[in-house]
């Protein structure tokens, strides 16, 4: 392996470390909290889950980290599916 794969691999590496930090941050909610009788959910109620009160409580950069997952693995699937042409043709 040269030196540009090792510099990937370290990339990849932390990219999950920083992911899987994110995810064990975040204060999950416990569903003991849920009423069942007023279930409704207003937008202010998705705001506050997205973005939380303060900076710090919301998911907001857990999805940002899946949506750049699911970016990649849509490009990896297309890099994988592409058709290689040979060289002679």
């Amino acid at each position: 392996m040269n030196r540009s794969g090792y510099v990937r691999g370290l990339a990849i590496i932390a990219f999950a470390l920083l992911f899987i930090g994110a995810v064990l941050s975040v204060d999950w909610p416990s569903p003991a909290g849920f009423d069942e009788r007023n279930d409704t959910v207003s937008n202010e109620d998705v705001g506050r889950a997205m973005f939380g009160v303060s900076g710090a409580s919301g998911y907001g950069l857990i999805m940002v980290f899946i949506g750049v997952l699911l970016l990649v693995a849509l490009l990896g699937g297309i890099f994988l599916a592409k058709e290689e042409k040979e060289e002679g043709q």
